[in-house]
C-alpha cells in the first residue's frame, strides 16, 4: 500500500447511515463545550467564498447547541495545526490532544470545500458545490469524515443566478447545510437551489458564427423499455422517438397517444408526452404533456412529437412537434416555455447551438431551417 492510500486507509470514511450515526455521536460528546471550525478551499472559486461557508458552518452548529471557538483563534489553530490542510492525513489521538489543549477545545469540525460555476443557457450562470467534511472529538480522538452527493446530478440540480457571485453563494450554502445535515445536525432554514425562469422566441436570425453542440447517440429501443406508455384496448401510445443526455444521466422518451371510442365525435383524440427515465436502473422519473389527450381545436400539424432532445446536460429537455416547440426544466418537472410554430412540419429535427453568450434551439424541416433563440424570462 503506498503512502497515499495509507493515510487515506488511516481516515473513517461511512456510508451515509452510518456517518449520520457517527456525526450524532460526535455532536454528543462535545455538547455544551467549546469546539473549533475551520474550512480548506480546495479550489480558486472556493478561496473566494470561504468565509461565507465558515459562517454558514459557525451559524448551524451554534443552532446547535455548540459553542464555537471565535474565528482569529479558528484562524491560529489552522496555522498550528497543519496537518489538517490535507483531508487524508493521519491525525494521531496524541497530536489533536496537544493542538486541543493549546486552545482549550474539546473537538474540531473541518470543512473542505470547492466550488465551481458555468454560463448558462442565457445570461445567468449556473454553480455547484461540494463539501468533505471532517471531524474529531477529544473523548476518543478518532476522526469521522462524510461527504456530501454532487451537486448537478439528477436530484440535486446546479444553483442559478443573474450574476456568477450570486450563484456561487447559494452552491457553497447548500453544500455547507447538506454537510451538516448529514452529521445530523438541524439545518433551521436550509438553503434551497435557485432557478431562473427561460423563454423561447422565435424564429430569429442565426448569428453569422454559430457552433452546434453534438447530440449523444440514444438507444430508442433500450429508453423506451423504461417509459410506462400506455397499453390499453382502446388507448395506445407508441415511442416515436428518444433522446440521451450527455453523460447518460437521464433519457427521454416520446410517447403519442391514440384514444379510441366510436361513441365519442370524434372517436380518435390524440396526445403527447415525454417520459423522463433512468437509463441505469430503467425507471421511469416524470412525466412531461406536450399535448394533453383531447381534441384538436383549430390546430395545425400533428400532436405527435417529431424529434426531441436535452440541451447542455440532463436538465433541459426540448421537443417539437407538429405545430408546437416546448422546453422543460427536467429537475423541477416544468415546463418553462413553449411557442406555436408557423408551419405545420410532417418530420423535423431539433438541434442546440450556440454563439458567444446565446443559446439557440433550431429547427431543421428538410431544406428549411428556424433558428429560436433562448433568453432568461424578465
Amino acid at each position: 500500500m503506498n503512502s497515499r492510500a495509507m493515510r487515506l486507509a488511516a481516515l473513517c470514511v461511512f456510508t451515509a447511515g452510518a456517518a449520520h450515526g457517527a456525526g450524532q455521536s460526535f455532536l454528543d460528546s462535545v455538547r455544551g463545550e467549546k469546539i473549533a471550525a475551520v474550512v480548506y478551499a480546495q479550489n480558486t472559486a472556493a478561496s473566494q467564498l470561504a468565509k461565507h461557508a465558515q459562517s454558514r458552518l459557525e451559524s448551524i452548529l451554534g443552532d446547535n447547541g455548540l459553542t464555537v471557538l471565535d474565528r482569529k483563534k479558528a484562524d491560529e489553530l489552522k496555522d498550528v495545526f497543519n496537518t489538517l490542510e490535507d483531508p487524508g492525513a493521519f491525525v494521531t489521538a496524541e497530536t489533536f490532544v496537544e493542538n486541543a489543549g493549546k486552545f482549550a477545545i474539546k473537538g474540531l469540525v473541518a470543512l473542505y470545500l470547492s466550488a465551481d460555476s458555468t454560463a448558462g443557457l442565457a445570461d445567468y450562470f449556473s454553480a455547484t458545490a461540494h463539501a468533505d467534511i471532517r471531524f474529531i472529538s477529544e473523548e476518543d480522538a478518532k476522526a469521522g469524515a462524510l461527504t456530501t452527493a454532487p451537486m448537478g446530478a439528477p436530484g440535486s440540480p446546479p444553483s442559478d443566478g443573474l450574476t456568477e457571485n450570486s450563484a456561487l453563494i447559494n452552491a457553497v450554502q447548500r453544500a455547507v447545510d447538506n454537510a451538516g445535515a448529514q452529521m445530523g445536525m438541524e439545518v433551521m432554514d436550509p438553503a434551497v437551489p435557485r432557478s431562473v425562469q427561460l423563454s423561447i422566441e422565435g424564429p430569429v436570425s442565426l448569428p453569422a458564427k454559430v457552433a452546434f453542440e453534438q447530440r449523444a447517440e440514444a438507444d430508442a429501443r433500450t429508453l423506451a423499455k423504461a417509459a410506462k406508455l400506455d397499453n390499453e384496448t382502446w388507448r395506445k401510445e407508441n415511442a416515436t422517438g428518444a433522446t440521451l443526455a450527455p453523460g447518460g444521466a437521464l433519457g427521454a422518451v416520446a410517447g403519442y397517444i391514440v384514444d379510441t371510442d366510436f361513441h365519442r365525435r370524434p372517436p380518435r383524440v390524440y396526445g403527447s408526452r415525454m417520459h423522463v427515465v433512468d437509463p441505469k436502473t430503467q425507471r421511469e422519473i416524470a412525466v412531461l404533456d406536450c399535448h394533453p389527450v383531447g381534441k384538436k381545436s383549430g390546430e395545425r400539424g400533428t400532436r405527435e412529437i417529431l424529434d426531441c432532445m436535452f440541451l447542455k446536460n440532463w436538465r433541459y429537455l426540448a421537443a417539437v412537434t407538429g405545430n408546437s416547440l416546448f422546453l422543460w426544466d427536467t429537475e423541477r418537472g416544468r415546463l418553462m416555455s413553449s411557442v406555436a410554430l408557423k408551419s405545420a412540419p410532417k418530420s423535423a429535427a431539433l438541434a442546440f447551438a450556440r454563439s458567444g453568450a446565446e443559446s439557440f434551439l433550431v429547427l431543421r424541416q428538410g431544406k428549411k431551417t428556424e433558428a429560436y433563440r433562448i433568453t432568461r424570462a424578465r
